[in-house]
């Protein structure tokens, strides 16, 4: 069989041919250890404790990634062949590898668990992956001796190669990854938020004279909708103050659990290692290997029934889904007798504000188009910005920065002696 074929809830089937060179890379990388880890890695976290059918990994969406990928690169190819050529495979695989870099617990939200306040290095961890493992290099050099550099430079955004290579993967505006997830966790929530028009972004995508991916104007409709759609799937879905709540659980139960060291009841090397660790470059390849969704669950089950009160009742928490509750914060002000309240409150139930009491706040969902705005084809050949194009786009970026929402969580039992009985 020279073409295989996958069942896909966006696509309903994509395909990978084994006589096209650069696709039968796909198909080759998806067999080795490090992509198949992907199925035990979550894509949405704590998104299925309200949407319940969000159970989907990352390994579906990095596959669908690699295959929006491929359709963008074929058209690319009809009229930039010669620019096309030299990059195809290394944007195939850069687009297949970019996540093998995430961490349990929930991809994302693994990196606000054993790191908080330090940035989200995914991408990073993935050029370790693709650099130092064996498997994956050995099918990279096969196809050629530059492959693996160039894959590197397009997840590291690098001046060295063209700028559309790696806009393809992590540009502003729309991109495959964004284009990806956006439509399947939207789909696998149940909801139709993320959902937009994909053949028509696809097919007005094209390459400036000095290299840049851009959008031809007559299809900034397209893109407006997908901006909304995302904008959407932000708002109700990953910045659900439920899920950020429980979020806050994951930090607490890893707090806990460096807090109590050697009294820990269980930990195999794994997760001492993870424990012990005070930056992502600190753990090696083979912890990141092992760090996997069911190996984090089956510590917080072994935890729940700790001698420890606070690892194993935060541990149940999470596997039980009693979750910590919300107040809204309306200024500083309010959070400072807010949070003065809380800890009388949970100080009355025994319980330490370490671990009980946490700010959430959501994020500017636009913040990382700063860097590298969408650009637009004008039907006379100049070349704007998405945010020149279309006044839609920046509302929306202002409307998300004026409109960040603030909460404490604490359990609920806390909750109603603070005041807010709901």
């Amino acid at each position: 069989m020279s073409e295989i074929t996958f069942a896909d809830v966006v696509h309903q089937s994509i395909s990978f041919s084994f006589d096209d060179p650069a696709e039968q890379l796909v198909l080759k990388l998806l067999d080795t250890g490090w992509f198949q880890r992907l199925r035990d890695i979550s894509q949405t976290a704590n998104t299925r404790l309200v949407y319940m059918f969000s159970e989907h990994s990352r390994f579906g969406h990095c596959l669908g990634v690699a295959y929006l990928a491929k359709l963008v690169l074929s058209k690319l190819a009809r009229n930039h062949s010669q620019e096309i050529e030299p990059y195809r495979a290394a944007v195939l695989v850069a687009a297949l590898l970019h996540d093998v870099g995430h961490l349990a617990p929930g991809s994302h939200t693994a990196f606000k668990t054993w790191f908080p306040g330090q940035p989200d290095s995914h991408e990073s961890l993935a050029e370790q992956v693709i650099t130092h493992d064996p498997e994956i290099g050995a099918i990279l050099d096969s196809h050629s001796r530059t492959l693996k550099t160039q894959v590197t430079q397009i997840l590291d955004e690098s001046e060295k190669i063209p700028a559309w290579t790696w806009q393809l993967i992590s540009g502003g505006g729309w991109n495959v990854d964004r284009g990806n997830w956006s439509a399947v966790d939207s789909i696998l929530a149940g909801v139709s938020y993320g959902q937009y028009n994909i053949p028509a972004l696809v097919d007005s995508i094209v390459i400036t004279p000095n290299g840049q991916l851009a959008l031809m104007e007559n299809r900034l409709d397209s893109m407006m909708h997908f901006a909304v759609s995302r904008h959407a799937m932000y708002r109700q879905v990953y910045q659900h103050r439920v899920l950020l709540a429980a979020d806050t659980l994951n930090k607490a139960v890893v707090d806990r659990a460096r807090a109590l060291g050697d009294k820990l009841e269980f930990i195999d090397d794994t997760m001492a290692h993870a424990l012990a660790a005070k930056t992502v470059a600190d753990l090696s390849l083979e912890t990141m290997f092992n760090m996997r969704e069911s190996w984090w669950r089956y510590h917080l089950t072994r935890w729940s029934r700790s001698k420890d009160s606070i690892v194993s009742d935060l541990s149940q928490r999470i596997l039980n889904r009693r979750l910590l509750k919300t107040i809204r914060v309306q200024n500083e002000d309010d959070k400072e007798a807010l949070c003065k309240k809380a800890t009388n409150a949970l100080n009355t139930l025994g319980l330490d504000p370490r671990y009980y009491l946490h700010e959430l706040s959501t994020l500017d969902v636009h913040s990382g188009d700063s860097k590298q705005s969408m650009l637009v084809q004008l039907d006379n050949g100049s070349i704007i910005t998405l945010s020149q194009a279309d006044p839609l786009f920046n509302a929306m970026a202002s409307a998300t920065r004026t409109s960040q929402k603030s909460w404490i969580a604490l359990p609920k039992e806390a909750k109603v002696l603070v005041g807010h009985a709901r």
